[in-house]
């Protein structure tokens, strides 16, 4: 799931011992400490706490312990259970804890003072608290040279925040304020949307609600099929759309310009949150323009601002001192 060129490719089992020697492989720290308990009144699922005492933050630890301790549920089949129990007490749309199946990912955390779950049966750890930096944050860019990490990770946010606000600036351009362009630009995307029968709000949703069609038949098809289905589908629906003036020619490229951004992101559970975040500017673009996109950001921002993990505040960028030098920490 989490595919880097450079680096270790080894990955978690579902044995939890298999997983906790791979994990002391990589950080053979005398300071790190294993806690266990068990969740879920039927399933009691064993439950392991990684953390380094030298670096945790004894207050966020506690915090995490309380949670669990709190946990009332029947069958505990992994830890990402735990973002659906989050998500129903405080009804976030962004993940407060990362799940990750690297060792590597894992033990360079522990060093930045994460507390670390591991769960018997479950091929997945899970890192605690998380902040955006986080989610952004690739094991490519610790493998890297300094300025192609550093590149890397600006492609990353200039994708984020594509994927979020060009849907929105697509239709607030073209329906409200079209003076932006130049004038050999301007004509240009009216004359492509000269048999399109519908306002460009529609056409956005119709177009972005077929590439969220076919992202959800890529992950569900066997591997086999699944990629060819997906790209034969695509192609033939762009091509019929534009030939029988449903869609404009740049909206094809928009969307996909869209799609494409959104998988810039590493982290899956976070690239599914932006795509439901680009609805929200895109109402507002369509009800307020270019003003509506401006304010939808901001309040994305203050949403950001807002949100935080077991106490941390999701905009930090460094937790602990001791993660100055550890790039993905």
């Amino acid at each position: 799931m989490e595919t880097t060129t450079q680096g270790p490719q080894s990955g978690f089992s579902e044995s939890l011992p298999t997983n906790l020697g791979l994990i002391r492989q990589r950080y053979p720290s005398t300071t790190l400490t294993v806690e266990s308990m068990t969740i879920g009144t039927t399933s009691q699922t064993k439950v392991m706490i990684l953390h380094d005492t030298q670096y945790v933050d004894p207050v966020v630890l506690e915090r995490i312990k309380n949670f669990l301790s709190s946990v009332e549920v029947q069958m505990f089949q992994s830890g990402e259970q735990l973002l659906d129990i989050i998500k129903k007490s405080n009804r976030s749309l962004f993940p407060v804890m990362l799940v990750s199946e690297r060792p590597d990912r894992v033990a360079v955390n522990l060093a930045g003072g994460k507390v670390i779950l591991l769960t018997s049966g479950s091929p997945f750890a899970v890192i605690l608290p998380t902040v955006m930096k986080d989610f952004m944050a690739s094991m490519e860019d610790i493998y890297q040279t300094y300025w192609v990490g550093r590149f890397l990770q600006v492609l990353r946010y200039i994708g984020f925040f594509l994927s979020i606000t060009l849907p929105g600036l697509y239709v607030a351009l073209t329906s409200y304020n079209p003076e932006v362009f130049r004038a050999q630009l301007a004509i240009s995307i009216a004359g492509s949307r000269t048999g399109v029968p519908y306002p460009s709000f529609i056409e956005v949703l119709l177009m972005l609600f077929m590439m969220e069609l076919l992202t959800e038949a890529s992950i569900r098809l066997p591997k086999a099929i699944g990629p060819t289905a997906t790209t034969v589908g695509g192609l033939i629906l762009g091509q019929a759309a534009t030939e029988a003036d449903l869609v404009s020619n740049i909206m094809i490229i928009l969307v996909s310009a869209v799609a494409i951004s959104n998988f810039v992101v590493p982290i899956n559970s976070f690239s599914f949150a932006i795509r439901v975040l680009k609805y929200f500017v895109l109402v507002l673009a369509t009800l307020f323009g270019l003003l509506g996109v401006v304010i939808g950001f901001f309040m994305i921002i203050a949403y950001f601002v807002k949100l935080d993990s077991f106490g941390e505040p999701f905009f930090t960028l460094v937790q602990n001192k001791s993660k100055k030098n550890l790039g993905n920490g």
